[in-house]
């Protein structure tokens, strides 16, 4: 709630912690092991420039949550719950990956592997 306060003069920034906060919410109730939620993205040039990341620790709840239809539906409704710009909705991108993938193809080191 104090992130959502410091951001007031930036109500697209405010959109996406609530955004990023709703898909915390429904992750957790299909997530049996540690996950966190990541953004990133240049939305103050273009609202398109956007990506969501769940972050969890196996390949196999990867594969899990990537594969899961009704999840993703799930996921992108919450940008039009929060009003996200009609136009840049569908190019946002949402999407899984693993500390164990990351441990294997990038030594670990995320700000490597998700460049």
């Amino acid at each position: 709630m104090i992130f959502l306060n410091l951001f007031k003069k930036d109500p697209l920034r405010q959109k996406i912690l609530a955004i990023k906060k709703d898909i915390k919410k429904i992750i957790s109730k299909v997530c049996t092991e540690r996950y966190w939620i990541e953004w990133v993205g240049a939305y103050h040039i273009n609202p398109k420039h956007l990506a969501f990341r769940i972050c969890v620790k196996s390949d196999d709840m990867k594969l899990k949550l990537k594969s899961d239809a009704e999840l993703y539906k799930v996921l992108r409704d919450v940008l039009d719950k929060h009003d996200y710009p009609v136009e840049a909705r569908d190019k946002v991108f949402i999407g899984f990956e693993s500390q164990q993938t990351v441990d294997r193809e990038s030594d670990g080191k995320w700000h490597i592997h998700v460049q």
